[in-house]
């Protein structure tokens, strides 16, 4: 009698998004750690803020090795495409007031990941408006509007209705990840993205002359975390 081989059993890693890079040797760095995508922040309030040259700078260097992922917040659409078109961009993370008709209007031409911040107010079902975006990014309120390095109350959202709701959508933890902290979000929340930035920073977001200074040490350390509980979780 002959045997059948088993199936191998497809494992779907948590995928990371080291986000506010300034430097093309700490996106050097995050992709040798393994992160899939870098996060570019345009917003003019942060302390992560880059310019267009600087962004196309890394473009150059990244060159396909990961995805990068433009940040903006409560800009103009016509500028946001123009940025996005110029780096060139491979997705867009609202991360502001943005409308939904915003949203819809930028996903006709890109790939779109809508930042909710998650308050007392947050309800899973209101997920369900947002067909039109790729990505749902759930993070911590911040003045900043994200990199704050504060987390909000993990436990205090129903993930499986998260799942429910959006069901077309990657999900992306955010707000206050570090090396020390993240298996335990990912347990708990168990999504397809974990995304960090102040969690990697040499000092939390303090620019110097060149940018905000990563990490390697933590970048690697955070890897090794998420590395580990993926494997626990799924």
């Amino acid at each position: 009698m002959t045997i059948a081989p088993h199936k191998a059993v497809q494992i779907k890693a948590i995928q990371m998004k080291f986000c506010g890079i300034t430097r093309a040797q700490d996106a050097e760095a995050a992709i040798a750690c393994g992160a899939a995508m870098l996060g570019l922040n345009f917003y003019p309030g942060s302390p992560r803020h880059i310019a267009l040259e600087r962004a196309q700078q890394i473009a150059d260097a990244v060159a396909g090795r990961a995805r990068l992922v433009g940040v903006f917040v409560n800009m103009n659409l016509s500028d946001v495409r123009q940025i996005a078109r110029a780096v060139p961009l491979d997705c867009i993370q609202l991360h502001g007031d943005e409308l939904h008709e915003e949203c819809a209007e930028l996903a006709r031409d890109f790939e779109v990941i809508r930042a909710i911040k998650v308050t007392p107010a947050f309800r899973a079902e209101d997920l369900a408006s947002y067909t039109c975006c790729r990505g749902l990014l759930l993070d911590a309120p911040s003045p900043q509007r994200g990199g704050s390095g504060h987390s909000f109350d993990w436990r205090s959202v129903d993930w499986a209705a998260v799942r429910r709701a959006a069901p077309w959508a990657t999900i992306y933890l955010a707000g206050g990840l570090t090396a020390e902290n993240v298996a335990e979000a990912i347990r708990v929340a168990r999504p397809d993205v974990v995304d960090v930035a102040s969690g990697i920073e040499e000092s939390k977001g303090i620019k110097s002359a060149d940018g905000v200074t990563k990490s390697a040490e933590k970048m690697r350390a955070f890897a090794a975390a998420v590395l580990a509980a993926g494997r626990e979780v799924r």
